[in-house]
């Protein structure tokens, strides 16, 4: 589900934050981004950002979002040779708590949780899962 897609989302009780449920993994952006055509954020360029949902405080209008989404940072995981495939990611370790607005919601993801391969990246050691669907490269950034 991608914010972007006007054909389903818009704002308000209309966005995609509405349909959010604890657990639901997320791309955010966070650095700079457009509200209605005018840039908030730190000034810095966008960097997208993984999480899953552990809490959501949010008041949706006819026509506005406001609040705070939380959750848990989420990384892709290398795969045995060091790529990353894009499709699998891991919690974070240590869990690093994250919050972010409404407007910096771009997707939620299909996702499910595993521990296969956790071998693979025991340094790590956080709980991993795959993506059900490939995403767009605009939505993958790997760090």
């Amino acid at each position: 589900d991608f914010q972007s897609d006007d054909s389903m989302y818009g704002r308000g009780e209309q966005h995609l934050s509405a349909l959010l449920k604890d657990g639901d993994t997320v791309v955010y952006q966070t650095g700079s981004w457009t509200i209605d055509g005018i840039e908030v954020g730190d000034g810095s360029p966008p960097i997208l950002r993984y999480a899953t949902v552990i809490d959501i405080q949010l008041v949706w209008t006819h026509n506005c979002e406001h609040g705070v989404i939380r959750g848990l940072d989420m990384e892709f995981l290398p795969t045995k040779n060091n790529n990353h495939d894009g499709r699998r990611l891991v919690l974070s370790n240590p869990l690093h708590d994250v919050e972010f607005g409404p407007d910096q919601l771009l997707a939620r993801i299909p996702f499910d949780w595993d521990d296969e391969d956790l071998d693979i990246y025991s340094s790590q050691g956080g709980e991993c899962g795959t993506l059900l669907v490939e995403l767009p490269p605009e939505l993958i950034t790997i760090e």
